[in-house]
């Protein structure tokens, strides 16, 4: 009998084991189907997904929400000048500099090649904008090989009653009005 408790302990510990592995190992996968591969941001689905959610919020429950989009200027000439894997250190960097400024509950994803989509829950767009300030001033800071200066620009606007389709529209425009008028620049505007 003594033995059989023991075995039936022996066979519950490692059961106990198994199920808190495949659940660190769940929790590993879910990771990475939300998460850019490269730069550790979100990707595109996560965080077009997560902007709908959001939206809703703000059309349900009358909150504030602000949401920019970046991208880094010259990208391509970054690329083509030094390489490819340059290139990725420079969009890991980047990443890590946008998140290392934002707050708490704001988030960052890649929306495309150098482009990332940042979304601050509860935030108006002043403050938003400030922290996109606050963002661009830090990554005119950082300092590259090659005595490069690296930039970027934007658009920032507050969620008004669009949908995420139309807002991703306005805030794609302000991003190229950003780089149509001179770079390194985040511009704003109130949807609505």
């Amino acid at each position: 009998m003594e033995r059989s408790n023991a075995e039936f302990i022996r066979a519950k510990e490692k059961e106990e084991r198994l199920n808190r592995l495949l659940s660190e190992e769940k929790q590993k996968l879910h990771e990475l189907s939300i998460t850019d591969y490269l730069t550790g941001a979100f990707n595109r689905r996560f965080i077009t997904s997560y902007l709908s959610e959001e939206i809703e919020e703000v059309h349900k429950n009358n909150k504030k929400l602000t949401v920019a989009m970046m991208d880094i200027d010259n990208f391509k000439n970054i690329n083509d000048t030094y390489g490819h894997l340059f290139g990725d250190y420079v969009l890991k960097r980047i990443v890590e500099t946008i998140r290392n400024n934002l707050r708490q509950r704001d988030i960052v994803g890649r929306y495309g090649g150098d482009e990332f989509l940042i979304i601050m829950p509860n935030t108006c767009l002043e403050d938003g904008y400030m922290v996109m300030e606050r963002i661009r001033k830090k990554v005119l800071e950082l300092e590259w090989e090659y005595d490069l200066v690296i930039t970027i620009s934007g658009g920032v606007i507050e969620v008004g009653d669009e949908e995420v389709t139309d807002l991703l529209k306005k805030v794609d425009k302000l991003l190229y009005r950003a780089k149509q008028k001179s770079k390194n620049l985040i511009e704003k505007e109130a949807s609505g």
